[in-house]
């Protein structure tokens, strides 16, 4: 008997009690699970839980005792969590299994079915009449026609995946742990084989039957099944009508929840862009005329260097040089004497160096900054907004992973490299390292008032440094003055971010609010770079439209595609909005150029007890934001920036 920790298929985590029969029956249990050959490659056992049986399937251990691959567990859950979403409970097809609940985060994942009805069909077909026969070659097509309205192929029928119910006379296709998104006439093969073993068991091997054997019984049914391309084979319904069988399943539309979401989006996004060119129209009168009298009014004070601004004080200065500073290991910063003028020595300088700020206003304690910080174009300062639950400090820890460790913008032709050294390896040894080991990480602190990291960009186009800044909810949700979020007027693009919970948070955001309302001290606001991103999406794994966009997630891209872009951002609006989360999307209104994604900043989730990911740390997505916020920015340069929503 034992404690697990688990999620219903509309993804609430549930804790359950579960206890093998055999040890219900006597007092022991099994000495080893069902063998695997009677329920497919997953080990499996009837198991009890709260008076019901059900069927545990479970990812079994590696010969070391590490914990075993999830890709087989993961395609029978998701095939089953897509039955259970298209078909409904009051009309579920018995040809199908039915998920219950499922685990894939623990170190043993596994998956609660209804236990399988009747017998192996290998077992009963010898002693079926002819009018049954019939029953289970229709029963067979029927399970298939089913699993393609799923959109869905199995991948592996034959007599072991099958059952049949003498009670009911109906068949039962099980084991979908090859399935995957497919034409099922890539299966009508498989299916043909089985029907015509049915009758005649000894054809073996795959190989294509003769169908004018035994009298042809059998030619019609399966003409045109044994032929390539799969293509080129007859469907499961035209089958089921040669059988004079038909099949009108009860289906639910996933696409009707979304539509009033997607039309909601449609809208917002109209309503921007006549916006946007409404002021496009002003401007164009507007701007000629400040041009010309700015050309009479000008002065030698143009000669000027231009202003630029600290990320941590915010005061604007004309670039430091007031001499190079070193840092001590213990934190200390002592004034760099330099000797002579030789240009190799003094670009060796500024490598890991820092320039004080002079701080003009006095408001801050004293700070520096990489000497050559505002040696290239002006930095883009990325500032990440939510709520203290959201989940931005992991992931910021997945982004600047796929940043730095995995060249993740190689594909883009950018390089990424720490440009404050000593902030990177304060950064890696207190966060990098510990994510790499699947730890979960603490809160951010309070109070913090500097960025959390400082990186450069190097391209084709640009070579700008990209300042992250993380700071805790609970001083993104302060009312009164704040010294830690007062950095938000000084940003030049924002990642909000809001984390998917099972319940959807249909209240207020208080982060997201006050970062807003401060943020309305920032001159044309609205001309901002923003991405909102709901992360934590592996909660909802299996949830359309998620699932289709971490599985997009596996995938490297190489280009900025602005189509694929909007039709995420699409689908997420359309997601928060039918779960009524309208303060996560406030944000969409109010900059004109926004974007929306799918993230999973962990991949897997830890138990509240439990200090590591029992599946280590896996990210998905974590780029996609900011390489949406880097288009926007014109980092890539060209057509490639012609990013917006």
């Amino acid at each position: 008997m034992n404690q697990v920790r688990c999620r219903a298929v509309d993804g609430t985590v549930h804790t359950l009690t579960l206890r093998p029969l055999a040890e219900m029956a006597n007092g022991q249990s099994p000495a080893r699970p069902l063998a695997p050959a009677e329920h497919g490659p997953l080990p499996s056992r009837l198991v009890a839980v709260n008076g019901i049986t059900l069927l545990h399937k479970q990812v079994p251990r590696d010969p070391a005792g590490a914990p075993g691959p999830l890709a087989a567990l993961d395609r029978e859950i998701r095939a089953t969590h897509r039955f259970a979403q298209l078909f409904p409970a009051e009309a579920y097809p018995p040809e199908l299994p039915r998920l219950r609940y499922y685990d894939v985060d623990s170190e043993d994942p596994f998956v609660l079915l209804e236990p399988a009805r009747g017998v192996p069909a290998a077992e009963a077909l010898p002693r079926l009449s002819a009018q049954d026969r019939h029953r289970f070659q229709a029963g067979l097509l029927r399970a298939l026609h089913l699993a393609e309205v799923a959109g869905l192929t199995h991948g592996g029928v034959d007599l072991d995946a099958l059952r049949w119910d003498p009670t009911t006379r109906s068949v039962q296709l099980l084991d979908f742990h090859r399935a995957a998104p497919g034409d099922i006439r890539a299966d009508i093969w498989d299916a043909g084989l089985v029907i015509w073993r049915a009758a005649y068991p000894g054809h073996l091997g795959r190989s294509a039957p003769d169908l004018h054997a035994n009298g042809g019984a059998l030619r019609v049914l399966l003409d045109g099944v044994f032929t390539d391309p799969p293509t080129a084979r007859p469907g499961p319904a035209e089958l089921l009508d040669r059988l004079r069988e038909s099949l009108r399943p009860k289906v639910i539309d996933l696409g009707a929840r979304l539509a009033p979401g997607q039309h909601a989006f449609d809208l917002a996004l109209r309503r921007k862009r006549d916006r946007a060119a409404a002021e496009q129209d002003q401007d164009g009168q507007l701007w000629p005329r400040l041009r010309e009298i700015w050309r009479r009014i000008r002065t030698t004070d143009d000669e000027l260097p231009p202003l630029v601004r600290c990320p941590v004080c915010l005061d604007r200065y004309p670039p430091p040089e007031n001499g190079l500073w070193r840092r001590d290991p213990d934190g200390a910063y002592h004034e760099l004497t330099v000797h002579g003028r030789d240009p190799v020595k003094g670009g060796m300088n500024l490598v890991n160096t820092y320039r004080r700020c002079p701080n003009p206003s006095g408001d801050t304690g004293e700070h520096y900054l990489p000497a050559t910080y505002f040696a290239h174009e002006p930095p883009l300062v990325v500032a990440m907004i939510g709520r203290p639950t959201a989940g931005k400090s992991h992931l910021l820890a997945a982004l600047v992973r796929e940043l730095v460790e995995r060249d993740g913008l190689a594909p883009y032709g950018l390089t990424v490299v720490p440009l404050d050294l000593h902030r990177h390896d304060e950064y890696r040894s207190a966060v990098l390292e510990p994510a790499g080991r699947g730890a979960r990480l603490p809160r951010t602190p309070k109070q913090v008032t500097g960025p959390a990291e400082i990186l450069l960009i190097r391209g084709p186009h640009r070579t700008r440094p990209l300042v992250l800044f993380d700071v805790a909810g609970e001083d993104l949700e302060a009312v009164g003055d704040n010294e830690s979020a007062r950095f938000l007027i000084g940003v030049d693009a924002v990642l909000f971010v809001h984390g998917l919970e099972p319940t959807p948070e249909r209240g207020g955001n208080q982060a997201l609010e006050m970062s807003l309302a401060r943020f309305q001290a920032v001159p044309e606001l609205e001309r901002l770079p923003a991405a909102i991103v709901a992360t934590k999406a592996d909660r909802l794994r299996y949830q359309p439209p998620v699932s289709h966009w971490l599985r997009e997630g596996s995938q490297r891209l190489t280009t900025v595609d602005p189509e694929l872009i909007w039709r995420e951002s699409r689908d997420v609006y359309a997601f928060l909005h039918q779960r009524q989360e309208f303060g996560a999307l406030a944000p969409f209104g109010v900059f004109d150029r926004c974007t929306l994604h799918f993230v999973s900043a962990t991949g897997t989730e830890a138990a509240p007890e439990e200090p590591v990911f029992p599946r280590g740390f896996a990210p998905s997505r974590v780029l996609q934001p900011l390489v949406s916020i880097l288009a926007m920015a014109g980092v890539f340069g060209g057509e490639r920036g012609a990013v917006g929503m």
